[in-house]
């Protein structure tokens, strides 16, 4: 069986492929050449030079299109992500489409030919995957009948508790997130924390230079209070450094718009670091049938009582850490993960029905 993970969004398709082939599966990937250091899987494993089962197109030649679909049909099953499932219904080869985020969200329902000619690849697909709890309204919206939730995968060997090498004794709050602030709602995070180091001065934060509005996002920061109270790291941040700065603060703020966790909220809760974030807890219920220990907010004032609250009580820090590395394990283990994945490639080549599919891999009825 020879299975292309095509797309790359966050390296998941690489860290999909890496497992795969440590399972013994025949998987390659197929990514787009020179793409930005946060797709690149050399910043995510701090490796020179690629292994030779990494495919890639170069978006700025003329014939790039019929390059991919040229890819895709020497492989038995394609695992396509993000719009690449519309290249995938173009090979005529078996495949599945898995949903990141705007595709499914937002994509998939405009009238435009990309929009359209993505709905049509879901409705082709032998499955669906969406990968959040936030795109469940989407699979409804579009009448999917063949989608199913696998939980979103990422590495908890490379994100795990280590040891901090930080001296100072302030609460550092770490915002890794984007700035986008209409998808993630950075300045909802921002303004509490202003709000709360004008008033104490042992509190720090690090957020990154990367996203639309970092300006918009810098011009909350820049007020004659915070003067040296938060850093900024550069948008070329190799991904293998995170580990280590996750080790060295108290808590981890991402997003509070979607309501759900992504990457980086993953991220910090194996790193058993407390996660400032909004999850829409009855979709949660519905999907998972539990909801993650996290410190659940979805406005300002929401923020700012956790922050009150975990400045002055910092025994909650390692509480709250704890249980959210147990509650990742039981719901997002690696291992589980890729066997569903392995099983459903199988299950599909063989020709099983998507109800009995359905019934092996889907918490869900």
């Amino acid at each position: 069986m020879r299975v292309l993970i095509a797309g790359n969004l966050a390296n998941t398709g690489y860290y999909i492929a890496k497992l795969l082939r440590t399972k013994g599966i025949e998987a390659d990937l197929l990514m787009k050449k020179n793409d930005l250091i946060v797709h690149d899987p050399r910043s995510l494993d701090g490796m020179i030079e690629y292994p030779e089962w990494i495919r890639f197109w170069d978006g700025t030649k003329r014939n790039w299109k019929l390059k991919i679909v040229s890819i895709m049909k020497k492989y038995d099953i394609i695992h396509a992500s993000t719009e690449l499932p519309i290249f995938a219904l173009f090979s005529r080869k078996p495949y599945i489409a898995m949903t990141t985020g705007d595709d499914i969200v937002e994509l998939a329902h405009k009238r435009s030919i990309k929009g359209i000619l993505l709905k049509c690849a879901y409705k082709k697909a032998m499955v669906v995957v969406y990968t959040g709890t936030y795109m469940y309204p989407s699979v409804i919206k579009l009448k999917l009948k063949n989608a199913l939730f696998i939980p979103l995968l990422w590495s908890y060997e490379k994100f795990n508790p280590r040891q901090s090498n930080r001296i100072d004794e302030k609460l550092t709050i770490f915002h890794p997130t984007n700035h986008y602030w209409k998808d993630k709602g950075n300045d909802i995070f921002l303004k509490a924390f202003v709000k709360l180091a004008k008033t104490n001065d042992k509190i720090h934060l690090i957020t990154i230079n990367r996203g639309r509005d970092f300006k918009r996002s810098l011009e909350i920061l820049n007020v004659p209070e915070l003067k040296g109270r938060f850093t900024i790291l550069p948008e070329t941040l190799p991904h293998n450094q995170l580990p280590q700065i996750y080790a060295n603060v108290d808590v981890i703020a991402d997003q509070f718009i979607a309501g759900s966790l992504g990457l980086i909220g993953q991220e910090a809760m194996a790193s058993e670091k407390p996660l400032i974030s909004y999850v829409d807890t009855e979709l949660y219920q519905k999907i998972y049938g539990d909801i993650p220990p996290i410190l659940n907010a979805k406005t300002e004032k929401e923020v700012y009582d956790f922050l009150v609250q975990l400045s002055s009580d910092t025994t909650m820090l390692n509480k709250i850490g704890n249980e959210s590395r147990k509650w990742l394990l039981k719901h997002h283990n690696p291992d589980t993960i890729i066997e569903k994945y392995i099983y459903l490639y199988s299950a599909l080549l063989d020709g099983l029905d998507y109800r009995e599919i359905k019934g092996r891999i889907s918490p869900m009825s």
